[in-house]
């Protein structure tokens, strides 16, 4: 499954975990809600190099908790084509170099820029997966 399926069939209606304990690297974990094919699943955004961060969490909400994602989108662009205060936070890359804004909504609203950018679909067990939410 690609990354832009993955996005709008498994990502639009989730829970995530943040995780910024070693940033300007980012980890986002999003737990799909229900079963595909009888099984588990969550998603791994890992931003190794955040160049831009734009959040907004509601008052009453924790770092530690889950957010729910209402939906989710990764766009590839080069450098040039970022917004210029971004740009400068980049001065090693080449304007052609690869860049990724990812852009999650629901209980918060959360954008990142990033210049390394991986992702994981992972099987999880009944057992991992009832950890989450004990």
């Amino acid at each position: 499954m690609e990354l832009n399926e993955v996005c709008k069939t498994l990502l639009d209606n989730a829970d995530m975990s943040i995780d910024f304990s070693a940033f300007p690297k980012v980890k986002l974990e999003i737990y799909v809600q229900r079963t595909i094919k009888d099984k588990h699943w969550k998603v791994v955004f890992d931003c190794a190099q955040v160049v831009h961060m734009d959040a907004e969490f509601d008052d009453d909400s924790s770092i530690n908790d889950l957010f729910v994602v209402l939906g989710t989108t990764v766009l590839q662009t080069v450098k040039k084509k970022v917004t210029s205060f971004i740009q400068h936070r980049m001065d090693s890359l080449g304007d052609e170099d690869p860049v990724w804004q990812a852009h999650l909504y629901g209980d918060m609203s959360l954008t990142l820029v990033t210049t390394e950018f991986n992702w994981q679909l992972i099987e999880l067990s009944e057992k991992e997966y009832e950890a989450v939410y004990a």
